[in-house]
């Protein structure tokens, strides 16, 4: 009898793990422990209980991101980026249901894409490395560089800190260097001579601010700038 009880336990706690497994599905059901995937440190930054805002660029995880390293593509992760710390970071659950946060090593990380964004890691004149958005392909691409800061609060005997918002740096990249810009005239002026007043007229025209368009609008505006290379 009591040989059948253990069973009928045994057999009911299966059940509930296989279940549990069924509710959370992670990066662990899809690829297993892979260590190309997973080689990165357990995330361990945490702000203050007080402070106000947060170290990442989105205030969700996106449960559909993609990162490709060393040439392998992985889809359908749970991701965010952090760009206070300047880490891509992956929520992981593993096939017992438990839960950890790693940072995606920048050593091997090629490219990810977060909430509909692609971005890839690239290496500055000064060997610094960098992780930057990027917008249109061709003889041009548009790189954001996104970072924040965590000052202190300058309410009145407030000891709490706060992260600002997301602040951006704005480059065009022609294949070989960076060039950053800050407005129309500063865009403009990256290109030859004899594209200049063509995309001076599309920006008139299409009512652009390159400081203030949305992506969407800087996607139009490369693919334009593209076209006249074509030329």
């Amino acid at each position: 009898m009591k040989y059948k009880n253990r069973l009928i336990l045994f057999l009911f706690l299966v059940f509930v793990m296989l279940y549990a497994q069924a509710q959370n599905p992670g990066s662990d059901q899809v690829y297993g422990f892979d260590p190309l995937l997973h080689n990165g440190r357990i995330y361990s930054f945490f702000p203050q209980p007080e402070t106000e805002g947060t170290q990442y660029m989105y205030s969700e995880f996106d449960t559909r991101g993609k990162i490709t390293v060393r040439g392998t593509t992985y889809v359908k992760l749970t991701l965010n980026y952090d760009i206070y710390n300047q880490q891509l970071i992956l929520n992981y659950t593993n096939t017992l249901g438990s839960t950890s946060l790693i940072e995606i090593s920048k050593a091997w990380l090629e490219s990810f894409e977060i909430n509909g964004r692609h971005f890839e890691i690239f290496t500055t004149a000064d060997t610094t490395i960098r992780i930057c958005q990027v917008i249109g392909s061709g003889s041009y691409s548009i790189r954001y560089y996104y970072f924040k800061k965590l000052l202190p609060d300058t309410r009145a005997s407030s000891q709490k800190y706060v992260f600002t918002d997301a602040e951006k740096e704005m480059f065009i990249f022609n294949g070989s260097e960076l060039r950053k810009y800050k407005n129309n005239r500063s865009f403009i002026s990256v290109f030859k001579n004899t594209q200049q007043d063509m995309i001076k007229k599309h920006l008139r025209k299409q009512k652009i601010k390159v400081k203030r368009a949305n992506d969407s609008k800087i996607t139009e505006l490369i693919n334009f700038c593209n076209s006249l290379s074509a030329m």
